[in-house]
């Protein structure tokens, strides 16, 4: 204190004022004479800080609980990570209380860091724990700098529990880390606060429930007699709510408060994607999944909230960078950056291989905020985008993969297959992988008038499906591209389609349903005058007669397609249809016939470079030579079938090979490698779906047990 000043005005009068900088107790006095003694009374004494909150309702978290033992032991800073409502801080709590009696005290702030007002300064927190701590206002500094090392002073050496609920970045927390010893430091947040790695934290991140943990947590809201009568319904429910605490607690609240709703009906309003976000609140919007995820998306800049609302408009289940990179119109290196950003605000989640996907309920809100008004044209021209890359890069797998085949789209004669997938195996493992989102993709495409689109993309998906046949998403992706050919009124493209969905029938050996596909096509194909797709249905109907055993017939109509493509000069179609002759002499007893031709056709797909039809060939090939009882040439060629086919990544051939095999090793008598082909081939048969799965298991069943190894220990 400086003293007391005199009055300006009145010169022999002091003025009764302090000026200059007070720190603690301060006594204002005219004139003072004889000692002063000042006399304060003790401070009382403060409880023991036990300040954690009660964890509420927790359930099925063993395994997060028993991380968050073992990260504890590493460190005294553990971040726990989640979306909003996945129950980050009920974790916390439930473990801290666990271990609590460890401790000499605990400390707890919520510091707002998503709760719609603003985060709270680190100041403020800091000044609870001074206070809580013992510190007078007296000798409790204001800058948040003198305050933090007071603190870690005050905790230098001691067992503290020190909960941060609710961050929102590195530099909230680290003024609020204790000094150093054996506190304990747990902080929730929305975000990954990756800065704190530098002060030695350790991480956790907390998912969703499971099936599982969300139903018992939904008795404990409402009993076990309710879930115990609509168990499925149960199941459906948590489901539905993307097995999120927050969306189960919303639901059970509503249907604790209503005894007499079932739980069907509560299924029933969160059916409708568009009123399921409204649906998971209770009370007034004391509980609302709604009011979190809005919190986390105004956390975000201005290129963070449109990635994610561009993000949205990816109907699949997942997406990869390229993809992402399309959608949101930036380039890789600033799109990955946009998705960690999304990533680290637990709006978006990574897999392995840098894969990205939406929590259901957080895909719902993106898409909400993305038809906001005046958003339309941006996820319109968002998707166009989207669709193109997927078109354009599906048609460079289908040239990789089988270059010789002819196609209607006209993005083929743009692209080059080796500008995108220099090797064959990664072209058919990009189909396998995108699979699901190509077809959601052609789907929404038909959905929104983009009829062309749709059928482009079912074309270009060709190889995954004669590859690796996926048999139902096949016939459905088929039908699809039949109707949006028919939609654009392209009857080429229709009857491309039909002949897709064909031989997808064939493939299920139904031909009953595989005939009027191709005889629609070839009316089609004959009333445009394409004589090119006038023999792909001929070739349908010819393998339509060979299933149904009628060889002769078969051969006359890969003949008249034979012939379609000789005056087309295309010799991979005549390759094509000689090996279909090759098995139609087979199957009529032909065999050194079969054989001589399918030896032809086995040299022209090795010229033309074209593994899959190379290895179906040699499959054929060795079927001709088991029927002439040609055994080691047979196992020759069924070998080279399943080497080839391996390298591919064409199991269906490999499983046929494996088959056939099986018969030549049944005709030597080797019961030991009948049995393990046959296994082999009925894991993978089992494995794709296909129709041949159960005459194989039964031939198994029927083929002798392999004789026991002859014991080598005795003589």
């Amino acid at each position: 204190m400086d003293g007391i000043v005199q009055s300006p005005d009145e010169p022999e009068i002091r003025a009764n004022e302090l000026t200059g900088t007070i720190a603690g107790s301060s006594v204002q006095a005219g004139s003072v004479t004889g000692g002063v003694h000042i006399t304060t009374g003790r401070p009382a004494s403060l409880p023991t800080p036990a300040q954690l909150p009660a964890p509420g309702l927790f359930a099925n978290r063993h395994d997060e609980l028993a991380e968050l033992r073992a990260l504890s032991e590493g460190t005294g800073l553990v971040v726990v990570n989640g979306p909003g409502g996945v129950g980050k801080t009920t974790l916390a709590l439930a473990w801290l209380h666990e271990v609590k009696a460890d401790y000499d005290a605990q400390l707890f702030v919520d510091l707002r860091g998503f709760s719609g007002a603003e985060p709270l300064p680190p100041d403020e927190p800091l000044g609870r724990f001074l206070r809580a701590l013992g510190a007078g206002a007296e000798s409790t500094p204001t800058g948040v700098d003198e305050q933090a090392a007071l603190f870690r002073s005050l905790t230098s050496g001691r067992r503290l529990i020190v909960m941060l609920d609710n961050a929102v970045s590195a530099a909230q927390v680290r003024p609020l880390l204790p000094g150093a010893g054996p506190s304990l430091v747990v902080v929730t947040s929305r975000r990954r606060l990756s800065g704190l790695v530098v002060d030695g934290a350790r991480f956790l991140d907390v998912p969703p429930l499971g099936t599982q943990g969300a139903l018992e947590l939904l008795e404990r809201l409402i009993g076990p007699d309710r879930i115990g009568a609509e168990r499925e319904q149960a199941r459906s429910l948590v489901a539905l709510c993307g097995t999120l605490p927050l969306a189960v607690c919303a639901s059970g609240a509503r249907l604790a408060a209503r005894r007499r709703w079932p739980i069907a009906r509560a299924v029933a309003e969160l059916d409708d994607e568009a009123r399921r976000l409204a649906a998971l609140r209770a009370g007034e919007d004391d509980i609302s999944v709604n009011a979190v995820f809005n919190a986390s998306y105004q956390a975000l800049d201005d290129p963070h909230a449109r990635a994610y609302r561009l993000l949205s408009v990816h109907p699949g289940p997942d997406l990869g960078l390229a993809a992402a990179a399309s959608l949101i119109d930036r380039g890789a290196e600033a799109a990955r950056e946009l998705l960690q950003g999304l990533v680290e605000a637990s709006l978006l989640l990574e897999d392995a291989d840098e894969r990205y996907r939406f929590h259901d309920l957080v895909r719902l809100h993106a898409r909400d905020k993305a038809r906001e008004p005046g958003a339309e044209p941006d996820r319109a021209a968002a998707f166009a985008r989207l669709a193109d890359w997927y078109l354009t890069t599906a048609v460079a797998a289908d040239l990789a993969l089988l270059p010789g085949r002819w196609h209607l789209g006209p993005r083929y004669g743009a692209v080059r297959r080796e500008d995108v997938f220099p090797d064959r195996r990664e072209a058919v493992d990009w189909l396998e992988r995108e699979h699901q989102n190509l077809s959601a993709v052609a789907r929404a495409a038909h959905d929104g008038g983009l009829h062309a689109m749709a059928w482009q993309l079912c074309e270009a998906m060709w190889p995954l499906f004669v590859q690796r046949k996926h048999y139902r998403s096949w016939i459905r992706m088929h039908e699809l591209g039949r109707d949006a050919a028919a939609a654009c009124g392209d009857r080429r493209a229709e009857a491309r389609m039909l002949e897709g969905l064909g031989t997808a029938h064939l493939n299920l050996r139904d031909t009953a349903a595989a005939r009027p596909c191709f005889e629609a096509a070839l009316e089609l194909e004959r009333a445009t005058g394409h004589r090119l797709g006038e023999a792909s249905a001929l070739e349908g109907l010819g393998n339509a007669m060979l299933a149904t055993g009628d060889p002769s017939g078969a051969a006359e109509l890969f003949g008249a397609a034979r012939d379609v493509h000789a005056a087309l000069d295309r010799p991979r179609g005549v390759a094509l249809m000689r090996r279909h002759l090759g098995e139609a002499l087979s199957a009529a007893g032909r065999h050194d016939a079969a054989i001589e031709t399918l030896t032809d056709v086995l040299a022209t797909f090795t010229e033309l470079d074209e593994p899959y039809h190379r290895a179906r060939t040699l499959t054929c090939l060795g079927r001709a030579r088991l029927g002439a009882g040609r055994l080691d040439e047979a196992a020759h060629a069924l070998r080279g079938a399943l080497e080839i086919s391996r390298a591919a990544g064409a199991p269906h051939v490999e499983a046929d090979a494996l088959l056939d095999l099986a018969v030549v090793a049944a005709r030597r008598g080797d019961a030991t490698a009948e049995r393990r082909d046959l296994e082999r081939a009925l894991a993978i048969y089992a494995r794709l779906g296909s129709p041949q799965t159960e005459a194989v298991r039964r031939r198994l069943a029927e083929t002798p047990p392999a004789p026991p190894a002859p014991d080598r220990g005795r003589r």
